[in-house]
């Protein structure tokens, strides 16, 4: 488990623990639980991705599904969020409105409920289960009520 382990280092630091850590888990045949805020270290370090908010995860799946295609509001938000390399290239902002609910106070219904512009009446009374959203056998599950 590996919790924020390159957050406070230098960003030439950074890249050489992140090959490390890539090696190892080449050479090791290894699986880390790694758990950032940076979704760009995410991005390359990571076969499977779990998006949690509030304490609840979202969305899991594979990186590819979860990078191409997120299916929970929050998701999209996080990853409308990572900066653009490329000049040429923009990506369009979701900026995230309403009240950040206190952990100690959790709304009821889903969590993300008072944040999403996406909500209805269900998200206010009803926690959403994990549903899987894929279209193929990669098991993209998705805590959404808007996913059938």
């Amino acid at each position: 488990i590996a919790d924020e382990p390159i957050s406070a280092l230098d960003v030439s630091i950074q890249a050489q623990v992140i090959n490390i850590f890539k090696d190892l888990q080449e050479k090791f045949n290894l699986t880390y639980f790694f758990i950032s805020h940076d979704l760009s270290v995410v991005e390359l370090i990571s076969d499977r991705v779990g998006v949690m908010y509030l304490g609840n995860l979202v969305e899991i799946g594979d990186k590819k599904n979860i990078y191409e295609n997120p299916a929970h509001p929050y998701t999209k938000a996080l990853l409308s969020a990572i900066p653009v390399a490329e000049a040429n290239k923009k990506r369009e902002r979701i900026v995230l409105k309403g009240d950040i609910p206190s952990p100690i106070n959790r709304p009821t219904g889903c969590p993300f409920n008072t944040r999403c512009s996406e909500v209805f009446e269900k998200c206010r009374l009803e926690m959403p289960s994990l549903k899987n959203c894929s279209t193929d056998d990669s098991q993209h599950l998705v805590a959404c009520h808007l996913k059938k």
